[in-house]
C-alpha cells in the first residue's frame, strides 16, 4: 500500500494541509462505501454534493479528503484542494491500483446504440482466437466467469480499476469495456490506456445531459483521444466525421470507401451472409442494424491481428445477447421479440428489420429523464411505421407516466398513431399478448435484461421482462 505523503507528491493539487500520514487502503467518492484508511473525493454532481458528505466520510474513517469548496479542518485529517475532483479521483485511483490498464488489452466501445452487443461479441470473438477475455458493460463484469455487479454502464475509474487488478490477478489479457459519453464526460475512465476504441454510431439521445449533438460527438471522441487505434463505423455520418478527425482511423461498413467492407449481403429467416475480401461469413441475425455491430468486432479483430478465415469459422455461432433482438419461444404462433431499444434510432432500425406486411404491436415506454422532444420522437418513429402502440411504465423515476405518455402521444398525432394507455407494465404485456395473432410481432421494448424498475425516485422495484412475457403466455 502507498503512503499519503508519497502520493500527494505525485497527484496535482491546490492546496494541502496536513494530518497523520497513514498507508492508503482505497478512494472512493461514495461516503456509504468508506471504510478505515480512505480517501474520500468530496465531487459535486447534478443531484448530490459530496462536500455535505464528509463528516459522514470521516466518521467512517476516511483519513485524507479531497475537496474544492470551503470546508472545516480537523487537526488529524489530510485535507487536498483541487480544481477538478474527477480528475483527482482518477489520479489517485490509478496510482494505487498500479495502472492496472497499461497491462491489459483495453477495447472500449462507444456510440449511442450497439454498445452491449459489440463488446460482447468482440469478447466472444476474442476468447474463440485469443484466449480469455472479460467484459466491463450494462450487464455488469464478467471476468473469467465470476460476475460483478456494477453501478452504471460505465462504472466509477475505482470499480473498473479494481475489475481491471483482478484481471491481472487471474492472467486475463484482454477486456471489453461499453464507454459511455457520461462515464467519458464524467472522467469515470480517465487514465485508463486504450488498446482499441470503437465508435459505432451517433443520435439524438442525452441531448438533455449534451445539449448539443456536437457536443455529444465530441464527448464520444475522448475515447478515441486515448485509444492506440481507433475504429469507426462510416455508414454513419457522425463515423465519417471521427475518420475526419483522426485519419489513421479503420473505417468499417457498407460504404465503398470503407476499409472493412460487407459486400454481396442477402438476409434470410435463418440470419444475414456477406463477404469481406472475399472471404464469407453468416450470422444468425435477421436484425439489419445488427451487421454493422459485427463489422465492429470483425473490425476490431482484424486489427489485433486475426485473419479473416478464422473469424468467418467462429462467428456464426455467437449466441447473441440477451434481449438484444431476442426472440421468444411460444406455441401461440406469435413473433416475440424482446429489445433494450430505447431511442428513436434503435426503434427505427427494429421496424426497418421486420416484414412490411406483418401486424406489429409495440409495448413500450420512455424513461423519466428524457426531454418532451425526445418522448415526441419515440412516438413519432412508432407511428410512422404502422405499429400499434401500447404505451405503458418504463422507469418514470421523478417524473410521472402520465407526463411521459402524454409527450409520446403527442408525437404519435401527427400519422394519427393508434394507441392504448395501459399504466403498468404487467397489465400492458398481457394486452399486447392477447391482442395479437398467430403471425403478428409483438415487441416489448425497453427494459431487456434490466432487474428493476425505478417507480418513484431511483428506488428500484424487481421486475423481469421475459419472465411476465412467458408467465403472461401460460395463462392466456
Amino acid at each position: 500500500m502507498i503512503k499519503l505523503s508519497d502520493l500527494v507528491r505525485k497527484i496535482e493539487y491546490l492546496d494541502v494541509k496536513h494530518g497523520a500520514d497513514f498507508k492508503v487502503r482505497a478512494v472512493t467518492n461514495n461516503s456509504l462505501k468508506v471504510g478505515e484508511g480512505f480517501i474520500f473525493v468530496a465531487v459535486k454532481g447534478s443531484i448530490f454534493d459530496g462536500h455535505k458528505y464528509i463528516d459522514e466520510a470521516i466518521k467512517k474513517g476516511a483519513k485524507a479528503v479531497v475537496h474544492t469548496e470551503d470546508v472545516e479542518y480537523r487537526e488529524d485529517i489530510t485535507y487536498i484542494r483541487v480544481f477538478d475532483p474527477r480528475q483527482t479521483l482518477a489520479e489517485i485511483s490509478n496510482l494505487i491500483t498500479d495502472f492496472p490498464s497499461e497491462k491489459l488489452s483495453v477495447i472500449g466501445v462507444t456510440g449511442t446504440n450497439g454498445k452491449t452487443t459489440t463488446s460482447k461479441l468482440i469478447a466472444y470473438l476474442i476468447e474463440k482466437v485469443f484466449g480469455p477475455c472479460a467484459n466491463i458493460g450494462t450487464d455488469g463484469a464478467n471476468v473469467g466467469g465470476e460476475i460483478i455487479e456494477t453501478s452504471n454502464t460505465t462504472p466509477d475509474i475505482t470499480e473498473i480499476n479494481r475489475i481491471l487488478e483482478k484481471c491481472v490477478e487471474k492472467g486475463i489479457k484482454y477486456v471489453t469495456l461499453e464507454a459511455s459519453s457520461h462515464g467519458l464526460v464524467q472522467k469515470r475512465l480517465a487514465g485508463v490506456r486504450f488498446k482499441v476504441g470503437i465508435f459505432n454510431n451517433l443520435s439524438t439521445e442525452h441531448l438533455d445531459y449534451h445539449k448539443t449533438m456536437d457536443a455529444y460527438f465530441k464527448a464520444k471522441m475522448i475515447l478515441f483521444e486515448n485509444s492506440e487505434i481507433t475504429i469507426a463505423n462510416i455508414d454513419d455520418p457522425w463515423g465519417k466525421k471521427a475518420v475526419e478527425l483522426f485519419p489513421t482511423t479503420l473505417s468499417f461498413g457498407k460504404d465503398e470507401k470503407a476499409n472493412i467492407r460487407a459486400t454481396d449481403i442477402s438476409k434470410t429467416d435463418k440470419g444475414i451472409s456477406f463477404k469481406i475480401d472475399g472471404v464469407d461469413f453468416f450470422i444468425r441475425t435477421i436484425a439489419d442494424f445488427e451487421l454493422n455491430n459485427y463489422l465492429a468486432a470483425i473490425s476490431t479483430l482484424k486489427s489485433l491481428g486475426a485473419s479473416l478465415t478464422e473469424l468467418s469459422e467462429v462467428i456464426t455461432d455467437f449466441p447473441g445477447v440477451g434481449s438484444r433482438f431476442e426472440y421468444i419461444e411460444n406455441d401461440k404462433g406469435l413473433n416475440i421479440i424482446v429489445d433494450f431499444a430505447h431511442t428513436p434510432r434503435a426503434f427505427e432500425e427494429i421496424f426497418k428489420s421486420l416484414p412490411r406486411d406483418k401486424k406489429k404491436i409495440a409495448v413500450f415506454g420512455i424513461q423519466g429523464d428524457r426531454n418532451p422532444e425526445f418522448r415526441n420522437l419515440i412516438g413519432k418513429t412508432v407511428s410512422d411505421y404502422g405499429i400499434y402502440a401500447i404505451v405503458t411504465t418504463d422507469d418514470p423515476k421523478f417524473d410521472t407516466y402520465e407526463n411521459i405518455s402524454k409527450d409520446i402521444v403527442a408525437g404519435m398525432a401527427e400519422n394519427y398513431g393508434a394507441y392504448t394507455l395501459i399504466k403498468d407494465r404487467k397489465e400492458a404485456i398481457e394486452a399486447g399478448l392477447r391482442m395479437a395473432k398467430p403471425g403478428d410481432y409483438v415487441l416489448f421494448m425497453g427494459k431487456g435484461e434490466e432487474n428493476f424498475i425505478k417507480l418513484h425516485g431511483n428506488e428500484k422495484t424487481p421486475w423481469n421482462e421475459k419472465a411476465t412475457i412467458r408467465e403472461t403466455l401460460e395463462k392466456i
